[in-house]
């Protein structure tokens, strides 16, 4: 087993040509000849991910998050990417192709709060479905709330049968889509992004962008296991990087 089979495998199902011309997917750290009989896959390439890929002896850790995303001028001894490197471990990351693949995090979160009749929007990041019955906020809130087991915040007041999801970063889509939906949930949104979707009348689920992708690393471990049988294959959950206090 390679790194190249591992790339062939994830390609298949979120295929990299997805993938924005922002972002930084794909092998990150090594080299796509590398022999890996042990993989971690994670969330983000943390410093608890590193100390569990070694102590199972991974060659690789699969991410969602890149591990490099800006190019870097210094490599420091106290970074990430560094302790990587020294440690020998390789990083593929998944990022956002796997946000608009099929059956990738957005597919997820749809079906983890029970959206139906699924349609992908034309950039294809958003899911937009159908609850099974009309709902308020304050339950559809509470709803998220539960499934995601995190803290949310929310808005509006109207009844809700359409909503929109994005996983992680995603209160830029509000506004474009407000007039197809009643409601939509994300990880991330910004005030300015709160106020235009008060003006506008839609509903908006702010979960926290660690709950709203975190199931990701269940599909990852799933896609690999099906490919390849004999590969180990390890979820790394860490916490996620704050609290909620109130």
């Amino acid at each position: 087993m390679t790194n190249r089979a591992i790339i062939e495998c994830l390609n298949a199902k979120a295929p990299f040509s997805l993938a924005e011309e922002w972002d930084n997917a794909g092998l990150l750290i090594g080299s796509p000849d590398r022999e890996v009989t042990r993989v971690l896959v994670t969330l983000d390439a943390t410093v608890g991910a590193i100390e569990a890929a070694k102590a199972i002896g991974a060659e690789l850790i699969v991410t969602h998050h890149p591990v490099i995303f800006s190019p870097l001028k210094v490599l420091a001894s106290d970074s990430i990417p560094y302790a990587l490197a020294a440690a020998g471990i390789d990083v593929i990351s998944v990022h956002t192709n796997a946000d608009k693949a099929v059956g990738g995090v957005n597919d997820v979160l749809a079906a983890r709060l029970g959206l139906t009749d699924l349609r992908a929007t034309k950039d294809g990041f958003c899911r937009i479905g159908q609850l099974s019955e009309p709902t308020n906020a304050h339950a559809f809130a509470k709803m998220v709330a539960e499934v995601l087991d995190t803290a949310v915040r929310v808005n509006g007041g109207g009844l809700i049968r359409t909503v929109a999801v994005c996983g992680g970063s995603g209160g830029d889509f509000i506004t474009p889509l407000a007039s197809e939906i009643d409601a939509f949930v994300s990880g991330e949104v910004r005030h300015h992004q709160w106020l235009e979707a008060n003006a506008l009348g839609v509903t908006v689920i702010e979960a926290g962008h660690y709950a709203t992708e975190v199931s990701i690393v269940d599909t990852l471990c799933h896609w690999l296991n099906d490919a390849f049988p004999t590969l180990a294959v390890t979820a790394y959950y860490d916490n996620a990087p704050y609290n909620t206090v109130r």
